[in-house]
Order: structure tokens, then C-alpha cells, then sequence
């Protein structure tokens, strides 16, 4: 058993270590490379993820969330041209799997709640979506803003419910932070004429700033794993 947990988190340290390294790559390259490290980045943690599962037959829904996360990448960082709307289909079914993991933590009535709370931001947001749009509004923003308020409405329960996993949560929080900015860059980009300073700053900041969330907000959602069966 000793040996076991050992060789555990030798593979757990080694993970970490190949994700710092992955994320220093995703700052300093370029092109064709760039792409290369960061989706390599991504394979590694539904990897690890995958192998912890495929050990404990537990968290299939972080795996699974993982698995989609993978593919939604293939469709925003690994094609060109970029395919937006099936990424954005395939980051909303991960965030359902998250979803899914929060709720199998909660008895009847909190889920209960959890359900009707969960379904009032999705609503309020594609409100104020199409309020703020107006006729801008396509099929991709009423998909993204779904998505995003499901991911925002997973972070606040993942640390109201009572067995919090402190990585998973903030795994969540980074992930919220990533979407944050390429959100801002598409709203600047393709729907409003935002001039600020401080966004500008976001949004060109002279490093990928977006990727530096991205990197440990994968990375901590595959070691939650790890922390739930240690």
C-alpha cells in the first residue's frame, strides 16, 4: 500500500511539474508551436485525470468534463479556422458534468433549490444578453452565456456544498477567469466598441494572459481528482 501511494505521488509531482513547464512554453513560443504546447497542456490533464479514474472508478463526471474540455480545444486551439459554436456546445456539456458532480452532493431539497437558482441566472443572463445586444444577438453568444452562467453558478455551489474540494473549486475559479478575458476580447472584437483602459490592458497585456488562467485551471481540476481519493 505504501508503495502504491508512493509511485502516486511521484506521478502527481511529475504531472505538476510537466503543466509548469507546458504553461512557461505557452508564454514564450510561438506559432505552430504554441499550439502544439498548449493543447498538449490540456491532453495532459485529462490524461492524469483519466489514469486516476481508470484506478478508482470515482469522479467520471470531472473525467468526462475533462474529456469534452479536450474537445472543445480541438475546435478553438488545434483548427483553422476556429469552429466557435461546437466549442462552445462541447465547454457547456463540461460544465453540465460539473454541474452533475455538485448536485450528487446534496440531498433532495438542496438540489431542489440548486435547480431553481441554477435556472433563474441562465435566464436573467440570456435576458441581459439579448437587452445589451439587441440584434447582435446570435445563436453563439445565447450558447456562451449559458455556458458561462452555469460555470459562475458551479463555483458558488462548489463551495457552499459540504464536502468542498478546495481544488476543484478554484480549478473552477481560473477556468471563470480564462473565459472572463476571451469573452471580453469577442464583446471588444465582434459586438461592442469598448474603450477603456484597464480592458485594453486585458486585453493586451504583452503575454497570453487568458492561457495563464487556463494552464492551472485544467491542471487543478484533474489533481482535484487525486484529492478526492488520496
Amino acid at each position: 500500500m505504501y508503495i502504491l501511494k508512493y509511485k502516486k505521488i511521484n506521478f502527481t509531482f511529475i504531472f505538476i511539474l510537466l503543466e509548469l513547464i507546458l504553461g512557461i512554453l505557452v508564454q514564450t513560443t510561438k506559432g505552430i508551436v504554441t499550439t502544439v504546447v498548449s493543447y498538449s497542456a490540456i491532453i495532459l490533464a485529462f490524461l492524469y485525470s483519466l489514469i486516476i479514474f481508470l484506478k478508482t472508478k470515482s469522479n467520471v463526471n470531472i473525467t468526462i468534463g475533462l474529456a469534452f474540455t479536450l474537445l472543445a480545444d480541438f475546435f478553438l486551439v488545434v483548427l483553422n479556422p476556429i469552429k466557435q459554436l461546437p466549442a462552445m456546445l462541447c465547454f457547456n456539456v463540461t460544465q453540465i458534468m460539473y454541474f452533475i458532480k455538485i448536485l450528487k452532493d446534496q440531498n433532495k431539497k438542496e438540489q431542489i433549490i440548486h435547480l431553481v437558482i441554477r435556472c433563474t441566472i441562465c435566464l436573467i443572463s440570456i435576458i441581459l444578453t439579448i437587452l445589451v445586444l439587441k440584434e447582435k444577438t446570435d445563436l453563439l453568444t445565447i450558447v456562451s452565456i449559458i455556458y458561462y452562467a452555469n460555470l459562475i453558478t458551479n463555483i458558488i455551489f462548489s463551495f457552499i456544498k459540504e464536502n468542498k474540494n478546495l481544488l476543484f473549486s478554484i480549478g473552477l475559479i481560473l477556468f471563470a477567469c480564462c473565459d472572463a478575458i476571451i469573452g471580453l476580447s469577442v464583446l471588444s472584437d465582434a459586438y461592442l466598441n469598448i474603450n477603456n483602459a484597464f480592458i485594453n490592458f486585458l486585453l493586451h497585456p504583452g503575454f497570453n494572459l487568458a492561457w495563464l488562467f487556463y494552464v492551472p485551471s485544467q491542471t487543478l481540476l484533474a489533481l482535484s481528482t487525486y484529492h478526492i481519493t488520496k
